[in-house]
């Protein structure tokens, strides 16, 4: 068999661990889950974010329109062995590669709807791709659209899609290209080739200072000077969070409430939070002695909260005030539309879903920009809803 690291990179060294394209991390939660590193990371980036949003020139961040799109597709163009798709299990230990209908069958076909998507793609993207090249992307739609009017319009998630014209074979978000052994942001126009056949979405995003007015870019300033203050002063609050990561983040994603807004978090929202999880952690077993063993397990995490008090103050105030700015850079999504879709959630004109940032020399991503809308109407998509 052949792997999927030999499969993209023959010459490079499988052991490397950062070369596909992870779940990406929004800023206000890099302090969570990288400590005092991260926060400072996020800090840096999005003040040269605020610049490029301010000036629309940069020399060290590039960005990029998120897309909401269904299945994550890796399309690869081997001068060998041919054209392939797959999904993200292409990065399994066992990678799922298919280069035939067969290989769908064998690999997919205990998911019938996802099979047929991948032989279709298969069978009409062969010609997207040039040969050498491998790029991943989200599919919008096979062929399975509604239309009229001269319109397309697709649903893949939650923000439907819309774009002029009759369904092209299938339609892809394209954001990802693959070189030299490592994910990068972005797919330069040199690795497509034949693309009238099929809709790929436009992606681009390109800061106009027009769109960034004065009032946001005063709360951006003043919400990222808090944050650098609480890291300058308190660089040893941070570390602690990393121990309190799996808690901190489901913590900080419940405050996002369904109608957008997300409250600030507090030390005693989360001792809250910690007590609840006890209580169900405990109803999970039967035992006493397993009840006790969980009761105890949180009451030290309860414990160490209790005693680094100011520490989670600097965390849970650092979150806050990078959400802030998230929002603040997110409202340029309201103006700087895409060139060949609109979007729209619940039949009412909506944003994107967000932006990518990324390094400009490295093309590594660094963080996306969702706006509360967008990330609530995500959370609650009524589709699993139970």
């Amino acid at each position: 068999m052949i792997s999927f690291k030999f499969f993209l990179f023959e010459e490079q060294n499988a052991d490397n661990t950062n070369e596909q394209l992870s779940h990406l991390d929004h800023p206000y939660q890099m302090h969570v889950l990288y400590g005092k590193s991260g926060a400072e990371s996020a800090v840096r980036d999005l003040k040269s974010t605020h610049e490029y949003f301010k000036t629309g020139n940069s020399n060290s961040i590039n960005t990029s329109r998120k897309v909401d799109g269904g299945v994550s597709v890796i399309l690869k163009n081997h001068p060998t062995f041919g054209f392939s798709v797959s999904t993200k299990s292409a990065f399994n230990v066992n990678p799922k590669i298919n280069y035939t209908e067969e290989d769908v069958d064998k690999n997919h076909g205990h998911a019938p709807g996802l099979a047929a998507a991948l032989k279709h793609v298969l069978k009409h993207g062969k010609n997207l791709v040039k040969p050498g090249h491998t790029v991943q992307g989200d599919l919008l739609y096979t062929n399975e659209t509604k239309h009229g009017d001269n319109e397309v319009s697709v649903t893949p998630n939650r923000i439907e899609y819309k774009h002029k014209g009759e369904p092209k074979k299938f339609g892809i978000a394209l954001h990802t290209e693959y070189e030299n052994n490592a994910a990068k942001s972005g797919v330069s126009p040199s690795s497509l080739q034949d693309t009238k056949n099929i809709f790929v979405a436009d992606t681009d995003f390109t800061p106009k200072p027009h769109h960034y007015d004065e009032k946001h870019q005063k709360l951006t300033e003043k919400h990222l000077a808090a944050a650098e203050n609480i890291v300058k002063n308190h660089p040893e609050h941070f570390d602690i969070s990393k121990d309190h990561k799996e808690h901190l983040l489901t913590y900080m994603n419940s405050l996002r409430s369904e109608a957008g807004p997300i409250a600030a978090p507090t030390h005693a929202g989360y001792i809250e939070h910690l007590k609840k999880i006890s209580e169900k952690r405990q109803n999970s077993v039967k035992t006493e002695k397993a009840k006790q063993q969980k009761a105890s397990a949180f009451n030290e995490i309860i414990k160490e909260v209790n005693e680094n008090k100011p520490k989670f103050k600097s965390i849970f105030d650092f979150h806050d005030h990078l959400n802030k700015v998230t929002e603040s850079l997110g409202s340029t999504l309201e103006k700087n539309k895409a060139s060949n879709f609109t979007t729209h959630i619940d039949n009412v004109p909506s944003t994107d879903e967000g932006i990518v940032v990324s390094n400009k020399k490295t093309r590594n991503i660094r963080f996306k920009l969702v706006p509360n809308r967008i990330a609530s109407a995500l959370k609650y998509n009524p589709r699993f809803k139970r």
